[in-house]
């Protein structure tokens, strides 16, 4: 990898790899993110598996726009400690010095030593990092299993002085399935030398490892950040009153959809910004299941007065495209239409073209949610009939809104040559909690680029992946409508780079 400006598409995602675990870091007035790297070609397509994982680095003061640097960190060989570079994090621990503490992860490892252990590596501009072969740490046995022990996030108590870690663990119980011993560890420091293992901060016993933790305050509150995946796929957060819990779970604990895992949020003090990474599908295919690492997804974060966190689109990277005004063309139902809207008053189905697709665009339109019908929402990459469409849904009687595929299909014994096979896959839909604004309106606004697509409904973020449809066309659609829905303020937007900015 060499140091670049990216212009092309709006997310990123290495040229030659995926853009895997974030560990990001404000230094220097920039935003620094390290990411887990995996080269494209040590990939297998078709079971998603992984053979190796680095450190690269890339820096942004926007978030629209990336700067490559060279390559933080090589995994070991084989035979050493770290043949896989697990996730972690950076720390500055003085002047012109940065400690990287990481996962050093050997699926087999030598006799007598554990699979996991947290390494660390050193660096005076964090862009030269050294690894210290001397230092290493283990877990306490009677606190946690040896070989589960990765993605350390540290930080420096402001009251104390004493730095804390947290990490991915499993703590030994004797009885008890396997896949509910997942557990945040917890460990302290005076020195960042030697630490001192203590029970978990967090111990559900609901999945098999709440893997990148993090931990902040903000506003008197404490956050604990998570991901997971033997029970759900996502990134969670908890919050409490005290370090240490207890903590609560928010009524919608999750950032984005199951789609976008292994995020964690930085600030410079002022603002607050969540970076994931957005699953590609095996094969390519709507039906592959997830893998590990994509595309990078970043939103703003902003705290709401109960503490629980809105979703939004970062100004700065909606700048990258250049919008105008489009006009609704009725294509089914009987529809009023003026300057800047659209109504909907039944009977039965209707639908808006709003024009064709490019292949990174960006999508606006606002939705009056006084309405009563079975289906409100804009339909993205449909063909002209509407028989095939993404479709972003609505459904305020149900507090949620779903990203659904059409047509629905499934295997049936009778018919085994029909093309009805997605809805027996586990995700055939995916939804985010509805929040409608003070105004009684609800704002989508979608980013698509490639097969990424990021859909931000009022301050709520739903990002997934869309590969079978073609580009298309895009518009609005209502169904069931028993009291009129209108569709206002439609705006469609293209891609600076692809307009040569």
């Amino acid at each position: 990898m060499t140091s670049s400006i990216i212009p092309r598409r709006v997310l990123y995602k290495p040229d030659d790899g995926y853009f895997g675990d974030a560990n990001p870091i404000y230094a220097d007035g920039r935003y620094h993110i390290f990411y887990i790297f995996c080269a494209s070609d040590d990939v297998d397509q078709l079971n998603g598996v992984w053979r190796g994982l680095d450190w690269a680095h890339i820096v942004t003061d926007d978030f629209a726009t990336f700067e490559e640097l060279p390559m933080a960190l090589y995994r070991g060989r084989p035979e050493e400690r770290d043949p896989l570079a697990g996730a972690g994090c950076v720390v500055q621990r003085g002047p012109d010095d940065y400690v990287m503490f990481y996962g050093g992860i050997n699926p087999d490892p030598p006799p007598g030593r554990p699979e996991q252990v947290v390494l660390r590596a050193v660096s005076s501009d964090l862009v030269t990092w050294t690894k210290d072969p001397k230092w290493e740490i283990r877990t306490t046995p009677e606190h946690y299993l040896p070989d589960c022990f990765r993605d350390p996030f540290v930080w420096q108590d402001a009251d104390s002085g004493e730095w804390r870690m947290i990490f991915a663990g499993q703590v030994p119980l004797t009885s008890g399935p396997e896949h509910r011993r997942g557990a945040v560890g917890y460990a302290t420091s005076s020195d960042l030398e030697t630490w001192e293992f203590h029970p978990p901060l967090f111990n559900p016993g609901t999945t098999l490892t709440p893997e990148c933790p993090e931990y902040f305050t903000h506003n008197g509150r404490h956050y604990l950040v998570y991901s997971s995946y033997s029970e759900r796929f996502a990134t969670r957060y908890r919050v409490a009153d005290q370090f240490g819990g207890p903590w609560q779970i928010p009524e919608h604990d999750a950032f984005d959809s199951n789609d976008v895992y292994a995020a964690k949020t930085v600030t410079d003090g002022q603002r607050r910004f969540y970076v994931g990474w957005l699953a590609t599908r095996g094969m390519d295919r709507d039906l592959g299941h997830r893998q590990w690492g994509g595309h990078l997804v970043a939103h703003e974060l902003t705290s709401r007065a109960d503490g629980t966190w809105a979703t939004s689109p970062v100004p700065e990277f909606l700048r990258r495209f250049e919008t105008q005004d489009v006009r609704p063309c009725p294509r089914i139902g009987e529809w009023d239409l003026d300057s800047t809207s659209a109504s909907f008053d039944g009977p039965g189905f209707g639908w808006c073209s709003l024009g064709r697709l490019d292949d990174t665009c960006l999508l606006d339109v606002t939705i009056d949610a006084g309405y009563t019908a079975e289906e409100v929402g804009i339909g993205l990459r449909t063909s002209s009939d509407f028989q095939k469409a993404l479709l972003i849904r609505l459904e305020p009687q149900h507090g949620r809104v779903v990203f659904d595929r059409r047509p629905h299909k499934i295997v049936i014994p009778f018919d085994p040559d029909g093309d009805r096979e997605y809805v027996s896959a586990a995700d055939f839909e995916i939804e985010r909690p509805l929040r409608i604004d003070e105004s009684g309106r609800v704002r989508i606004q979608v980013v698509l680029d490639g097969s990424s697509i990021v859909a931000y409904i009022n301050d709520v973020a739903l990002s997934t992946r869309g590969y079978g449809q073609p580009a298309g066309e895009w518009g609005i659609y209502a169904a069931g409508v028993h009291t009129p829905v209108t569709f206002r303020d439609f705006r469609f937007g293209v891609a600076r780079s692809r307009l040569g900015v």
